[in-house]
């Protein structure tokens, strides 16, 4: 009897669930890959996204700087009015209340607003800022004027009157000046010139009080000439040196004394006026006249004057004074003088003074904008 080969029946099964079980695990990897990509998909999308679009700042950086430069100056605005004794409760609150809203801005418009009102409060701290300095100026330079008169005076046996010396710097004089410019300050601009001239009027004057115990001759150099010189910046130029209390005038060039002159300059009750000026202009031959009443103490008649030189727009000038025969120390005073002439017994009306012959060497020397050293 033949058998045909029939299929192995016990093998079919097996290879069946091998066949299942390859097909499964085929799927979980499929699967796991479709997983992969769909995650690796979402991760790149996000970086791009991020990349093209970056987070923009709510307040730009040049506004922040904007803010902080004025908060810098609010700040020294009120340190300079700290530093001359002014009241500034005011201002470091409204300081404090600036820096505070714009560290709490959040939008740019909040932080503009913020800034427009901390502007305001900068520029309303000026005007009162300068005008406490200027008046501590004032006050300061008041007060070493007094203080250096009543200890350096000057006895008159002509008229037995008694000066003091620094009158130039007094009520009649600069101090004058500066209180007619403070008191008609309207402006930012207006105070700082008025603070500009109070330094320099100290800065004369603490030269003068130093220049006082020199006893160097007049026709010799002195420091605080030179000194001067230095802190005006004017070392390389010419420059006329006049000092009041030795009645004396020193001519540098480029800080080199080159002439000297003795002077007589203004009088206690119309002083010449300390400070730093510059030839105006120059007139030869001019005649003055006076602007006052013949009833005046201060008129005098048509004089002719054969060299000129203006240094200061109020009608002041450097000129010959031929009437004159005494120039030097301690003729700004009331005294008598060897030409016998009643108008020479006195100081000048505020100009400088010098014989003829002087006059005309300075006159030949100075040029319109040569520098007028007063102290």
């Amino acid at each position: 009897m033949t058998y045909k080969h029939l299929p192995n029946m016990c093998t079919g099964p097996h290879r069946l669930s091998k066949l299942v079980l390859s097909s499964l695990v085929l799927c979980m990897l499929l699967l796991g890959a479709c997983s992969n990509a769909a995650g690796n998909g979402n991760t790149t999308r996000s970086s791009n996204t991020s990349g093209a679009q970056p987070t923009t700042p709510a307040i730009a950086a040049s506004l922040h700087n904007q803010g902080d430069m004025q908060l810098q100056t609010f700040q020294k605005w009120i340190a300079l009015m700290q530093k001359y004794n002014g009241d500034i409760t005011q201002y470091q609150q409204q300081y404090t209340s600036d820096q505070q809203a714009l560290q709490n801005a959040t939008t740019e418009t909040a932080y503009k607003a913020a800034l427009t009102t901390l502007n305001t409060h900068v520029q309303a701290i000026q005007i009162p800022a300068l005008k406490t300095e200027g008046v501590s100026l004032q006050k300061q330079l008041q007060q070493e004027v007094a203080a250096w008169g009543q200890k350096h005076q000057y006895h008159d046996s002509y008229d037995n009157n008694t000066y003091p010396l620094g009158y130039e710097y007094g009520p009649n004089g600069i101090g004058g000046w500066v209180q007619d410019e403070l008191t008609s300050a309207k402006s930012v601009t207006d105070y700082q010139q008025a603070i500009e001239d109070l330094n320099m009027y100290l800065s004369n004057f603490q030269a003068l009080t130093t220049n006082s115990s020199d006893k160097t001759p007049y026709n010799k150099i002195h420091q605080t000439d030179l000194q001067l010189l230095q802190h005006y910046q004017i070392m390389d130029s010419k420059v006329v040196v006049i000092s009041l209390e030795e009645q004396a005038m020193r001519i540098y060039d480029h800080g080199k004394l080159v002439n000297s002159f003795l002077v007589t300059t203004g009088r206690p009750s119309k002083p010449s006026p300390p400070g730093t000026w510059w030839i105006e202009g120059k007139k030869s031959p001019t005649v003055f006249k006076a602007d006052v009443p013949k009833s005046s103490p201060y008129w005098y008649p048509d004089t002719p004057i054969n060299y000129a030189m203006q240094y200061h727009s109020n009608g002041y000038f450097i000129h010959d004074s031929w009437w004159r025969s005494d120039y030097g120390p301690d003729t700004q005073f009331p005294h008598q003088d060897a030409s016998g002439d009643v108008f020479s017994s006195q100081g000048s009306h505020g100009c400088v003074n010098l014989s003829k012959s002087d006059a005309a060497w300075v006159y030949s020397f100075v040029v319109v904008f040569t520098h007028i050293v007063i102290y």
